[in-house]
């Protein structure tokens, strides 16, 4: 016995619409969370940009050595010097280790050293000079030899002397060691560079 009742067509009922929830000084959370996402990517862009800036401050400094130099001037005074083998190879040792240490020093205190003989920039600043009495200043001592330059009373003529006089120095010709240690000219005995 159940009668069924008509069922009424009425319109569904609205609901009303969802607000959006206000945050702060209305403004949403998702946009008031857009912009503490912009405001920190713009913060972390101030920092990189600053330590990319101070790290270029404070950039690793180009030098240049000239190695052949010194250890061409180094070996050249110890064939000269009438030491006996075994010590010629003990101070060679020495003398490597040293020039070693300065090298290592310069690059541990952030320099770049390049070999000058492979450097084509004039902006490299050359501190041959600098690394070579540095290696002296550390106890190697300067093999102790015979000039590097003939004697003033050459044994043999020079320029149609005799035998054994006395020639002027300036009648000699130039050494060809004159510009391995850094000294000036070419050292080129013919003149022509």
């Amino acid at each position: 016995m159940s009668e069924r009742e008509p069922e009424l067509d009425l319109p569904h009922p609205v609901l009303p619409a969802r607000t959006a929830s206000t945050g702060l000084a209305g403004f949403t959370r998702g946009q008031l969370l857009c912009g503490v996402l912009v405001i920190a990517a713009l913060v972390w862009a101030i920092w990189v940009t600053h330590a990319i800036l101070a790290r270029a401050d404070r950039r690793q400094d180009i030098v240049s050595v000239r190695l052949s130099s010194i250890v061409g001037e180094y070996v050249q005074a110890q064939a000269r010097s009438a030491a006996p083998p075994e010590r010629v190879e003990a101070e060679m040792r020495r003398f490597m280790a040293a020039l070693d240490r300065q090298l290592e020093r310069r690059g541990a205190q952030g320099q770049i050293v390049l070999v000058g003989e492979a450097v084509l920039s004039r902006n490299v600043p050359d501190v041959t000079d600098d690394l070579r009495r540095a290696v002296y200043a550390s106890g190697i001592a300067m093999p102790q030899g015979g000039p590097v330059a003939p004697p003033a009373a050459a044994p043999a003529a020079v320029g149609g002397a005799m035998p054994g006089a006395a020639v002027p120095a300036d009648a000699l010709p130039p050494s060809p060691f004159k510009g391995m240690a850094g000294s000036e000219g070419t050292g080129d005995a013919g003149g022509a560079n």
